[in-house]
């Protein structure tokens, strides 16, 4: 663990959030804590400070083009200690309800609350701790779809750190494939995996969706818009009939555009948060 670390404070709300932490973390950020109105991003003090400093200050400056809806603002940089690293950073994560049977939490926090199904996701890299409101909606979804009949089997498509593959395995779901291209990703699912002891009940893979063969009434992506696109066709074979496609990542502007590239589904629910929506698909043949 370093000494200390490099904190890099970020003005910024909305979508642009996402885009500005996965390029941290490209970057060699090992955490990135995203607010209603900043994000605060970590690097251990090996990292080139003054390499880094210069790439992220002209990043940010070509993001306020991009993002002219997209409040990009000051960023500050200081180096912190260890210590107030760590309780910082711990600070920012509590347990959570969601729906009606969940509880995400840290591993730090054990949870007396019982009668819900405990996810431990270790919240170290920006890959979907249960606070983005496209993952909680997705595991709304899975809740409400499992109250009514568990499936025997699902699909997670773009896993990142596996929270949904946790969840739909926490509740009863017996075979869960999760699928992640970012060898990164896989590692850190292959953690929270481990923490709730179901590294045997979901099968990791790096393979991509169209390479995957079999049926599954279950299906959720939780993925970008231009990737959801890309693979709309064989997502929609993997579902099988009368099946549940779980569809998340997309702005509220994104949602017309993307259901025509789903045709022999119908649009069964359609769930809001801030300026994201998820989408609830069946298969109708």
């Amino acid at each position: 663990m370093p000494a200390r670390w490099l904190e890099l404070s970020v003005q910024a709300q909305g979508p642009v959030q996402d885009t500005i932490a996965n390029f941290l973390v490209e970057n060699g950020s090992t955490g990135v804590v995203c607010g209603e109105r900043s994000l605060r991003a970590f690097f251990p003090e090996a990292v080139d400070d003054a390499a880094l400093r210069p790439v992220v200050r002209h990043y940010l400056r070509g993001l306020r083009d991009i993002f002219p809806g997209g409040f990009v603002g000051r960023t500050r940089w200081r180096v912190i200690a260890e210590k107030n690293w760590h309780d910082g950073w711990r600070d920012h994560f509590k347990p959570q309800k969601i729906g009606k049977r969940f509880l995400l939490t840290p591993p730090w926090i054990r949870p007396k609350d019982t009668r819900r199904h405990t996810v431990l996701i270790e919240p170290a890299m920006a890959f979907g701790t249960g606070t983005h409101e496209t993952t909680r909606c997705c595991l709304e979804f899975i809740d409400e779809l499992c109250a009514e009949a568990v499936p025997a089997k699902a699909l997670d498509v773009g896993t990142g750190s596996g929270v949904l593959a946790v969840g739909m395995a926490r509740l009863g779901v017996r075979e869960v494939l999760a699928l992640d291209n970012d060898p990164v990703a896989l590692e850190a699912a292959r953690a929270n995996l481990r923490l709730n002891g179901l590294d045997r009940a979901v099968t990791l893979s790096g393979t991509s969706v169209g390479r995957v063969r079999r049926l599954f009434p279950l299906v959720v992506a939780n993925i970008i818009l231009e990737t959801l696109v890309e693979l709309a066709g064989p997502l929609s074979r993997r579902v099988s009939t009368k099946g549940a496609l779980i569809l998340s990542g997309l702005l509220h502007d994104h949602v017309p555009a993307v259901v025509p590239r789903f045709p022999g589904f119908r649009l069964e629910q359609h769930r809001q948060r801030k300026e994201w929506s998820t989408l609830l698909l069946r298969k109708e043949s």
